[in-house]
């Protein structure tokens, strides 16, 4: 008798081969080929934060409850939600989903994977729902989210791609590594065919519970080169491309084939500071005069094409409970800032800094960083640039005090949520490992805004947290970046302001 994962493989193989001998009649199907510049690594959607995996994999997999395109939530695996008691939510799931093996979706899957990912401290998305205690099955089809205190953003992590459902009797079954060679979810697309590195073949899901999607077939390609990849949309060799560079826009915009459509992105740039009490920049004065010395506006318009907006902190109007203050704001004074670095002890030439960048992870990230080292020139300060590949630049980096001086990063924010971003920089967070900051009044705003059920106080908490840092400069803000989505004009698809890559929302002109 073959086992459930061998009768996955031959059935995966079956598709396979009707794929190739259906490549010859183009017409006999629909199809929509995405690019992105990586690859996934692997089917376990629980050990995975990136947003480029999020956005193949929430085509395969459900969530209990999804963010809406423009804000909000919607039901999806859920039907509703209601909060319980203090610690308390309940969920009522939908009864007509199926697995793509045909198997029913029940609140047995849900009770496996939230737990699996709130208890299993292997995972990269642990920290998220550590504080999911049980996942209580009241029947087959409600189950209570017990957490250990009041949590204001449970929707927001529920709607992340941490907790994605997984089927929980074939895991059992089969065991995760030969689920990543047979996957199964309740999303939209089923998987066709992998082949790492190059591309991701899905395939539509008939019984999918809100409909069949239009395109039958979904291809992700693997497109590193920026340039390439703007090439195969202008010539049809692909109908939706990410991360279109800014001085990439016109020649999109010019071809009759497709265009550029820009999405505010929760990402912002920033230059994240080492504080260490005997480093130039442990010196609050000298982290005001750098953030002084940076023409922002002049970053977005000249170096990003005026795809971004300058801001003060990690804010933007998806942000729940961000101070929208911040937002289109920005210190740029360079004789203030030669003043502060008199103040601080340096003269014209008397300090020497490095920035650290990485090559080709952020749009325009290393021109970034030379521009930035130009600005500080201009006031006197002497610039050492690091530039490295994406990987050797994490490595780097993110060791115990490599972060020489200062390293410029674009942090994003997957909860959509004020509080969300700031609670990785406590001072009982890694992060004071690696830049030394620490800040008592601020872990006791961020703190109280995690437990905090009133959004106005909630967004009080918040906005104290943000002004610190703000003040601080453990993070010198610079812009809050804009996604640029190259799309066929043949595509009816609008780019998400969470930045998924969601098919179900496509369609044929």
């Amino acid at each position: 008798m073959q086992s459930r994962v061998t009768r996955q493989l031959v059935k995966r193989m079956a598709i396979s081969l009707l794929t190739l001998v259906s490549l010859g009649a183009a017409t006999a199907q629909s199809q929509i080929t995405i690019a992105q510049s990586t690859d996934i690594t692997g089917f376990d959607v629980h050990n995975v934060r990136t947003s480029s995996a999020e956005s193949v994999f929430v085509n395969i997999f459900d969530y209990l409850v999804m963010r809406g395109a423009q804000g909000g939530f919607e039901p999806a695996l859920a039907e509703s939600w209601e909060i319980t008691g203090d610690t308390t939510w309940r969920f009522y799931l939908r009864e007509d989903v199926k697995w793509h093996d045909g198997s029913p979706f029940t609140a047995t899957d849900v009770k496996f994977s939230i737990e699996r990912v709130a208890h299993d401290t292997s995972l990269t998305s642990q920290q998220v729902y550590e504080h999911i205690v049980e996942v209580e099955i009241i029947d087959d089809y409600t189950v209570d989210i017990h957490t250990e205190y009041p949590d204001p953003i449970l929707l927001h992590r529920l709607s992340s791609l941490g907790a994605a459902i997984v089927p929980a009797a074939y895991i059992a079954e089969v065991g995760w590594a030969a689920f990543d060679d047979a996957p199964v979810g309740t999303g939209p697309y089923k998987v066709s065919e992998w082949r790492r590195d190059d591309r991701l073949i899905l395939e539509a899901f008939d019984q999918h519970f809100r409909g069949r999607p239009a395109y039958d077939r979904v291809i992700h390609r693997v497109i590193p080169e920026d340039s390439t990849r703007v090439n195969e949309l202008i010539t049809g060799g692909i109908d939706i491309a990410a991360a279109v560079p800014p001085f990439e826009v016109d020649r999109v915009n010019g071809s009759d084939r497709a265009e550029v459509l820009p999405q505010p992105s929760p990402r912002v740039m920033m230059l994240v500071m080492n504080t260490a009490d005997e480093l130039p920049t442990g010196d609050r004065r000298v982290r005001e005069a750098l953030d002084y010395a940076i023409d922002d506006r002049l970053l977005v318009d000249a170096v990003m094409g005026g795809y971004g907006v300058p801001v003060l902190g990690r804010v933007g109007p998806a942000v729940t409970g961000s101070p929208m203050d911040l937002y289109d704001a920005y210190n740029y004074d360079p004789e203030r800032a030669v003043q502060l670095l008199e103040e601080a002890g340096y003269g014209p030439g008397e300090l020497s800094l490095k920035i650290q960048s990485p090559l080709g992870r952020y749009p325009m990230d290393s021109d970034l960083a030379q521009i930035i080292g130009v600005m500080f020139e201009a006031v006197g300060i002497n610039v050492e640039l690091e530039i490295l590949e994406w990987g050797a630049f994490a490595d780097r980096i993110w060791n115990p005090h490599n972060i020489e001086h200062m390293a410029l990063m674009g942090l994003s924010n997957t909860m959509f949520d004020g509080w969300y971003p700031q609670r990785a920089i406590l001072c009982e967070g890694s992060y004071k490992e690696k830049t030394n900051w620490c800040n008592e009044a601020f872990d006791t705003a961020v703190n109280a805004a995690a437990m905090e059920m009133d959004p106005e106080k909630r967004a009080e908490y918040i906005a104290t947290a943000y002004y610190i840092v703000a003040e601080e400069r453990p993070q010198i803000m610079l812009f809050q970046s804009e996604d640029l989505i190259g799309v066929n004009r043949n595509v009816n698809w609008t780019p998400r302001q969470d930045a998924l890559l969601w098919m179900y929302e496509a369609a044929p002109r």
